[in-house]
């Protein structure tokens, strides 16, 4: 499997942390479209100027599920819950029981559409209780990240269709897993592997604030 690496230049005169985010994916509920929110994937928070951090990750696509104290919002950070491996090549689907014990159930092949997985919810829960559906990429820590969510919905089949190769690089102090409003600054870095031989990317965020993306 291919691993691909971020790397994060800091040249801009200040101590800066940043956050890595992603495409959202195309997502629909029983024929309807819900709203996907983006979350915070990978954080880099402090890195000084003239300092760089970086991240190496391949294309293992979880799926998600985790609550929120709150609505799901930008500003709301999506908390504890668990994850299930899934293969988009083999169409993966999987249930979730919102009763205890509260996670996922047996990965089934072949249920959700080409390059998607599935997740099918109970009758065992209501919207009130917090839970939150979509899919994690692994990051730094052992346990995968979430990265876009959708308010979870009883009796439903969420089919969930990651687009994996384009990134985000935005400055700012974010948690892992917190809800960005991606509208909020379009000074952001594009780092896009789609297509390319190169597998690493280096974001260089220079004094004027405007970021520089090299590949090799």
């Amino acid at each position: 499997m291919t691993t691909h690496t971020l790397q994060i230049f800091n040249r801009s005169g200040a101590p800066k942390s940043y956050v890595v985010f992603m495409e959202p994916p195309l997502t629909s509920t029983n024929g309807g479209a819900p709203q996907v929110f983006t979350n915070a994937w990978m954080v880099f928070n402090g890195v000084t100027d003239g300092g760089f951090d970086s991240i190496t990750f391949d294309n293992t696509v979880y799926a998600y599920w985790g609550t929120t104290p709150d609505i799901l919002a930008p500003g709301t950070t999506v908390t504890s819950g668990g994850v299930a491996l899934v293969d988009l090549s083999q169409q993966d689907e999987v249930a979730f029981t919102g009763a205890s014990p509260t996670g996922f159930g047996p990965v089934t092949p072949g249920k959700a559409a080409t390059g998607s997985f599935a997740i099918v919810s109970g009758p065992d829960f209501s919207p009130a209780a917090g839970f939150v559906f979509g899919w994690a990429k692994g990051a730094a820590s052992p346990i995968p990240a979430p990265v876009a969510t959708v308010l979870a919905q009883p009796n439903m089949t969420f089919e969930i269709t990651p687009a994996q190769g384009r990134f985000y690089v935005l400055e700012g102090d974010y948690i892992t897993g917190q809800v960005i409003d991606t509208s909020e600054d379009a000074n952001c870095a594009v780092v896009d592997f789609t297509g390319l031989p190169q597998t690493t990317a280096t974001v260089t965020q220079t004094a004027d604030g405007e970021y520089a993306v090299q590949y090799n």
